[in-house]
């Protein structure tokens, strides 16, 4: 047999399992990608960080090229400062004195008026010499720009232990000047290509000396000395040409290279390369090692919540059925005697009130169904009782001496009786065994309802008229229904009966029938005679009740008639009612289906409400 308290249990710890597994699925899913996530976000800050030192590094390395490159035109112009004091001067005498015309200026110019030198033009094109005429600037630019360099003096670039770095010097006449550790190596320029403004520069990767790869910068300039004796030559006295207080673009140009093998910043990429790794793979591991703790976090707790409630789960479940027990123990306490349930509401749980409220009503009507059972004994042992007693008295009488024929004929006469109401008494109470225990059947026929209510007149009929009661039948013609007659005749001839018994010395009785729907044939009886009470009413139909407990004279008035009738009529599915008034009379109605129409359930509950009404 199961037991619902371990039921309880095992479902308990089913769904405790299914849910703490739920939960720790969820949760290491959760947990597992907010690591992920986390160690993602960190991942590309490590990433960002290399990116950010790699970008310093080489912006360093190039900012380092770069002031490097201008260190190394500061020197060069120191060692060119001898031979621009001399070219000054030369162009300083081409344009103002003596000379003028007699010393040779590369690149003759031809004009309208022959061939003359761009000195000779220059000087006639800026008359009074203060304020430069036209053509100045490209005489000054082809000049210079014609200069040959000389010799550049690295020595002292060599010993500040530069000689990884390589240095080169292209001039706008193309002459092009290396430090010692280049060799023949000369590295690839080509000014058109970089275009280049003064004091503009740019970094690009070359190849250098021994196959590696080194990172240059190219810077172009024009010498400081350049500036100076451009400043002087354009005047001879008074303070410099305001023209002059910067370099013009112009001016011949000097591009220097600086590059330096970038095999130590290489490195340092490496480093830096290698460290985010490092700390990457440190990352995945920590993350690794707090996923596994989460887990056997989660799988501890989970099992000891379970072993917890392994443990009180059974206890609370106990503890949660004691209203269950407290119901079971006051069922126990219930007996033939004692139909009530010892036990208060609020002891119950509100789950067990249904419950509770259910066996107090199948209790009462156990109680009453007892109580009627035992006042169903006493009424027979009653009824039989009166009659036996009346058998016995006349047989005692009539032996008490010798009698004549004809008096014993008057006595068995009445004893004939006596036992005929005794079995009229028998045969109802056998009607109601059998009905109680559910052996009687109904037989469906189709019969004709006002033939069936004449048979049942023509029985009664007799009995009317020797009491002085005039009888009347409004039955209409036609109506037909399929029901059991032999019950549908019982209950009309039970219900004619009681008209006739408890009718009013003169009175009438009336019987109507009506199809009131297609589904329905109502039967009324009624009577004028003494009529019910409310009280008697709404017992009528109960077993052995009697309204005139004085008709006791025979098992006629036993009252089991309307208990019968009302048997039948639920047996033929329908219904019976009364409506009564104390010496006005009473209408005991009818009603039964007539069985040749289908009732749906919307026309069973529209029937039953016209009914009501």
């Amino acid at each position: 047999m199961r037991s619902i308290q371990r039921s309880l249990i095992i479902y308990f710890l089913l769904l405790l399992t299914l849910g703490l597994g739920v939960v720790g699925v969820l949760a290491d899913r959760v947990s597992s990608r907010a690591l992920m996530d986390k160690e993602q976000a960190a991942a590309e800050a490590i990433g960002l960080r290399a990116e950010e030192r790699i970008r310093d590094e080489r912006e360093k390395f190039d900012r380092e090229l770069l002031a490097h490159a201008r260190v190394v035109g500061k020197t060069a112009n120191n060692e060119y400062i001898a031979q621009a004091n001399v070219e000054s001067r030369k162009f300083q005498l081409v344009i103002n004195g003596p000379l003028l015309g007699l010393i040779p200026m590369p690149g003759m110019m031809t004009g309208p008026v022959g061939t003359i030198s761009p000195a000779v033009w220059l000087a006639v094109s800026a008359p009074g010499r203060r304020n430069p005429g036209p053509m100045f600037y490209p005489a000054m630019r082809a000049y210079f720009s014609s200069l040959k360099l000389d010799e550049l003096f690295l020595k002292q670039l060599d010993e500040d232990d530069r000689s990884q770095e390589f240095i080169q010097f292209n001039s706008s006449a193309n002459s092009v000047r290396r430090s010692a550790n280049l060799g023949n190596y000369t590295l690839p320029f080509e000014p058109a290509k970089f275009g280049l403004s003064l004091g503009d520069h740019f970094h690009d990767d070359v190849n250098i000396p021994g196959g590696a790869v080194g990172r240059r910068v190219v810077f172009r300039t024009v010498l400081p000395f350049l500036t100076s004796n451009f400043a002087r030559v354009t005047g001879p006295s008074g303070p410099p040409n305001r023209m002059t207080s910067s370099p013009p673009d112009s001016l011949p140009g000097v591009y220097i290279h600086v590059a330096r093998p970038i095999a130590e910043l290489t490195e340092t990429i490496a480093k830096i390369q290698a460290d985010e790794t490092e700390q990457k793979d440190s990352l995945s591991a920590d993350t690794a090692r707090t996923q596994s703790a989460v887990r056997i976090t989660l799988a501890t707790t989970g099992a000891a919540t379970f072993a917890a409630l392994l443990v009180g789960g059974p206890i609370l479940i106990r503890r949660g059925m004691t209203p269950l027990h407290t119901l079971t123990n006051a069922v126990r306490g219930v007996s033939e005697r004692d139909f009530s349930l010892p036990v208060e509401k609020d002891e119950l749980s509100q789950e067990l009130l249904p419950i509770h409220q259910h066996l107090t009503q199948t209790l009462d009507q156990l109680k009453h169904a007892f109580d009627r059972e035992k006042q169903a004994v006493a009424d027979i042992s009653h009824e039989l009782r009166t009659p036996v007693a009346a058998l016995l008295t006349t047989l005692d009488v009539a032996l008490r001496k010798p009698r004549s024929a004809e008096q014993y004929k008057q006595t068995l006469g009445e004893c004939r009786v006596i036992t005929k109401q005794l079995g009229q008494l028998v045969e109802r109470v056998m009607t109601l065994a059998y009905i109680d225990a559910g052996q009687t059947t109904v037989a469906k026929v189709r019969v004709d309802a006002r033939e069936l209510v004449e048979r049942c007149v023509s029985i009664i009929r007799p009995l009317a008229e020797s009491q002085g009661l005039q009888f009347q039948i409004h039955a209409e013609y036609g109506i037909e229904l399929e029901t059991d007659a032999d019950k549908l005749r019982e209950v009309l001839t039970n219900l004619l009966h009681n008209a006739i018994e408890y009718n009013s010395p003169g009175g009438c009785v009336e019987l109507f029938v009506a199809q009131i729907s297609p589904e329905t044939v109502r039967f009324d009886v009624v009577d004028k005679g003494i009529g019910m009470t409310p009280d008697v009413v709404s017992r009528v139909f109960e077993r052995f009740y009697r309204a005139d407990a004085s008709r006791t004279a025979t098992g006629v008035h036993a009252g089991l008639g309307l208990a019968i009738v009302k048997e039948y009529v639920s047996q033929l599915g329908g219904t019976i009612h009364v409506e009564s008034e104390p010496e006005k009379g009473s209408r005991f109605r009818v009603e039964i289906p007539s069985g040749l129409v289908e009732i749906t359930p919307i026309d069973r509950v529209r029937d039953e409400s016209v009914r009501a009404s």
